[in-house]
């Protein structure tokens, strides 16, 4: 499975389009925090005061641009040097442009009499440095001039809102929402990330009837995104993300598993009527999901083949087809007993069975050193573990010998070195397992790498899930939540 940095500039480039956006000094296409419904051409212009810029220096708007395209003109100069994907490098990256951000803030703070855009661009640094306090301080000054252009003054108060759910001031946060509302323009996608965020803030505080409150909005809200060639793909993530968290909420404060069911299944129908496979098959494999671990299994397993027959008709998406395809046999496990694991060699761990490890729950991450989607879950396992070992998480990284090492072919012996300082180049701090040969990856029905499942403390098949993305990861954080929870 080839993976080049194309793949997290996209990703990226997805999240920075919820969060910052980014005007140039000249006219520019501008996709809106949020992801946006629509792409617009806006001229960078004063307010009630020119930019302050000194003889030499760069302009508010230009330091601005230069941080908050930071990462996606690396990621870009990786991509055509073709260099191999590195999560210590994504990492790195993004941290060089929090700190470019706030070199930049602190630049444009010590020039005198700021104001107008000047403070609109001082706040968004603030806000893409991570410094939330001063964000929402220098935006909210922004926002009180009454010459600020609307566009502008909206976006500067979407972002005070998301950093207010951020820093868990909910009662100032609502109070921004209702500010957002007040105001024009108003985009769908803005106001659903605003009702996301604070569903969000308040799930983790335990105020769950707030909480719901909010993600039923949100998930009205994303169902009014319309279509377009230029965000639909983004679009599927709000709605399979705005649905997926009152899914999750349904399920938290025990409402029955229909009403959960129900909001699947509308995606379901939203998604042929988009002609969207993949939202289509992430739907229906979540939905297989809900109804396995409701003691439905016999159900799931018929909507799945009855899915296949549907695509194929209607949609005729072969990626989707594959999808549900590898859901279906996934299903064959689902909900059973896990099948032991056989190993030949350990690596940072004593052998161990799963047999061994009942009362644990266990994450399987079927990887090799090749796969570079392999690579970019590394970060959210050493969360995982660092987040859930002590509640009882045992995290084993499966793979085989598979006779190559850094481009050649090697002899085993020659591969397990490899292998154990591959673990310590990345600082995996789990266990790695080295099989001889493919009966785990076939007794899981491991079709594509990485895969990942995760058995609960009696030993049973809770979730399995191939790829690497936000909505991947968002499930596992969910499901693992749920088995710390369970006795």
């Amino acid at each position: 499975m080839k993976h080049r940095h194309a793949f997290i500039l996209l990703v990226v480039a997805a999240i920075s389009t919820l969060a910052a956006p980014r005007p140039s000094s000249a006219q520019a296409r501008r996709i809106p925090p949020g992801g946006g419904a629509t792409t617009t051409k806006t001229t960078t212009t004063t307010t009630s005061a020119p930019a302050t810029t000194p003889t030499g220096g760069q302009t508010p708007a230009e330091l601005y641009e230069e941080a908050s395209s930071y990462a996606d003109n690396k990621f870009a100069e990786f991509n055509r040097k073709k260099l191999p994907f590195n999560p210590q490098q994504l990492e790195q990256t993004l941290q060089e442009q929090r700190r470019l951000a706030s070199l930049n803030a602190t630049q444009l703070s010590m020039r005198p009499a700021l104001a107008g855009e000047d403070l609109y661009y001082l706040g968004m640094l603030y806000h893409l440095s991570g410094n939330e306090e001063r964000a929402i301080e220098t935006l909210n000054r922004f926002t009180g001039d009454k010459a600020a252009k609307s566009d502008r003054a909206q976006t500067a108060r979407y972002i005070v809102a998301l950093d207010l759910a951020k820093s868990n001031l909910l009662t100032e946060a609502e109070a921004a929402l209702a500010d957002y509302v007040a105001h024009t323009p108003r985009r769908a996608s803005e106001h659903v990330n605003i009702e996301h965020s604070i569903a969000k803030a308040y799930r983790k505080n335990k105020q769950l009837d707030a909480a719901v409150a909010h993600a039923e909005k949100a998930f009205e809200l994303s169902k009014t995104v319309e279509p377009t060639t230029a965000n639909a793909s983004l679009r599927d993530y709000w709605l399979f993300n705005a649905g997926n968290a009152l899914v999750e909420l349904y399920q938290d404060t025990k409402k029955p598993l229909n009403a959960a069911a129900a909001v699947m299944e509308e995606l379901r129908r939203l998604a042929l009527d988009d002609k969207s496979g993949r939202l289509y098959a992430d739907v229906t494999a979540r939905l297989a999901n809900l109804l396995v671990d409701g003691g439905r299994k016999a159900e799931a397993v018929k909507m799945v083949e009855d899915s296949i027959s549907q695509v194929k008709a209607s949609i005729k998406d072969a990626g989707a087809v594959q999808e549900l395809q590898r859901k279906q046999k996934q299903l064959r496990l689902q909900g059973e007993l896990a099948p032991e694991i056989t190993i030949s060699k350990w690596i940072g761990q004593s052998p161990v069975t799963l047999a061994a490890l009942r009362g644990r729950v266990v994450l399987l991450d079927f990887w090799a050193t090749w796969c570079g989607p392999c690579l970019a879950a590394f970060p959210h396992l050493v969360e995982w573990h660092e987040k859930y070992n002590e509640r009882g998480l045992v995290i084993i990284g499966v793979t085989k010998y598979y006779g190559q090492a850094e481009g050649q072919s090697v002899d085993k012996d020659y591969e397990f070195g490899f292998l154990e300082r591959f673990r310590k180049m990345y600082r995996l701090p789990y266990g790695i397992a080295v099989a001889d040969n493919d009966d785990n990856h076939r007794n899981y029905g491991v079709s594509g790498i990485p895969t990942a499942i995760i058995i609960d403390r009696h030993g049973i098949i809770r979730y399995i899930g191939t790829g690497v993305g936000g909505t991947n990861e968002q499930q596992v954080t969910e499901t693992l939540e749920k088995l710390m929870e369970e006795q």
